[in-house]
């Protein structure tokens, strides 16, 4: 009687197959997102896949060409949240703290994503859109009329102390008792009124 075979690590599961470039890079989301970058290795997403390394070769280039993916991903759906937030911004000045909420929710949900989202598009013809996309609607919430020298470097103040206090509160910066919403919201006022400029 021959000797059943167990399942192996990379050996194609019985009755599954793998036939699309675009399972590969959501199996990637799901993993990423579980174990982080550090940790994330195209053997175990392979595993996972039901499939042997060198199977994923026939689909994606290498290791760049999924974090590629994963920045066009996460580019678009942090400009479909920020989208969807302008849609239904108010008219007044709360209007900016609702679009850096949104903002600093996505980076919150998404901690091993929003990172690749922080990265210039301007030299990249496939990314770029994406990045323009949300600069369009950070323009559009700050009533910057055209991209000029001043706004360009309002939107990199902007950036960076929102990015700052982001990567502060994931690293648990901020220790004292007083409320991190209320310094957040001290912010948005400061944005606000135009003082922070």
């Amino acid at each position: 009687m021959a000797k059943k075979l167990k399942h192996k690590p990379g050996r194609p599961k019985k009755g599954q197959t793998l036939t699309t470039r675009s399972q590969i890079f959501d199996s990637a989301w799901e993993l990423i997102g579980e174990v982080g970058w550090n940790e994330f290795r195209l053997s175990q997403l392979a595993e996972n896949l039901g499939i042997r390394t060198p199977s994923l070769y026939n689909h994606i280039q290498d290791l760049e060409d999924v974090r590629r993916e994963m920045k066009r991903r996460s580019l678009q759906l942090l400009g479909d949240r920020l989208s969807l937030k302008l849609k239904n911004l108010n008219t007044g000045s709360e209007r900016i703290f609702d679009f850096l909420y949104a903002y600093r929710s996505f980076a919150k949900s998404h901690p091993q994503f929003y990172p690749l989202t922080i990265e210039s598009t301007e030299f990249d013809p496939e990314l770029k859109p994406l990045g323009d996309r949300i600069l369009a609607i950070c323009m559009e919430v700050f009533r910057f009329p055209t991209l000029d020298e001043t706004a360009v470097h309002k939107i990199r103040i902007l950036r960076s102390v929102l990015h700052g206090f982001i990567v502060l509160e994931e690293a648990g910066g901020f220790g004292r008792k007083e409320s991190i919403e209320e310094s957040f919201k001290k912010i948005t006022e400061s944005l606000e009124s135009g003082r922070l400029w």
